[in-house]
């Protein structure tokens, strides 16, 4: 049961798990929101705006798949994330 477009704005009351509830009040006393209700908006905002991105990086991407040379390119950059991952790791122990 989805909304329609012509929906402008709704409101919704939603219980916050404490770590994400002390997050958002520490936005709000560091300045950077003016209250709650606006710190919710502004990161829902920046998260929607994150997977949007994502979404149309894929799309981008998913395009070359098939030609040799981005296959190559991502082989490798996918080859250098593992040994930083490890690197990582191996920092830790």
């Amino acid at each position: 049961m989805g909304l329609p477009d012509s929906v402008s704005s709704k409101q919704v009351g939603v219980r916050l798990p404490g770590h994400l509830y002390r997050w958002l009040k520490d936005k709000v006393d560091n300045g950077e929101y003016s209250n709650m209700a606006q710190s919710v908006i502004g990161e829902l905002t920046k998260v929607k705006t994150l997977e949007e991105a994502r979404c149309r990086e894929t799309t981008a991407y998913g395009i070359y798949e098939d030609e040799p040379l981005s296959r190559m390119v991502n082989e490798r950059i996918e080859g250098v994330r593992r040994e930083l991952l490890d690197e990582v790791k191996r920092r830790r122990a």
